[in-house]
């Protein structure tokens, strides 16, 4: 699944980190997005992603999260395409974007905070 997010939001406060990458232009009643969160008010909590709805969605089961200044890749592991129903679309979710420098510190941030702890995010 490859998609251009108009738009990306990271937000962090004493609860939570997350931050959503989603395409409200081209069907805006119900957009393509990949969010991802964290509660980051209990040390050993773990990720949390979602795919366009919460039926899309589960805590860990990515195998790889790679960031870059104009690109978001997730790939998920095997079992979480089966719980999708098989939906091999999910394999690997790719999210390009535009956004400016200060954007793009906040969500380097908010991502490092919602994968610490866990070896399968990588900035490039």
């Amino acid at each position: 699944m490859k998609f251009t997010a108009n738009y990306v939001e990271p937000y962090t406060n004493s609860i939570t980190a997350s931050v959503m990458f989603a395409n409200t232009e081209e069907n805006p009643d119900e957009p393509t997005f990949l969010s991802l969160q964290r509660p980051i008010e209990f040390e050993d909590s773990n990720y949390y992603f979602e795919i366009n709805d919460q039926s899309y969605s589960r805590y860990g089961g990515l195998e790889l999260v790679e960031f870059s200044r104009s690109e978001i890749v997730v790939v998920l592991e095997q079992s979480s395409v089966e719980k999708f129903d098989g939906n091999e679309d999910f394999r690997k979710v790719q999210v390009h974007f535009e956004i400016n420098d200060t954007a793009f510190a906040d969500i380097l941030s908010t991502l490092r905070n919602i994968f610490e702890g866990h070896d399968i995010y990588h900035e490039k």
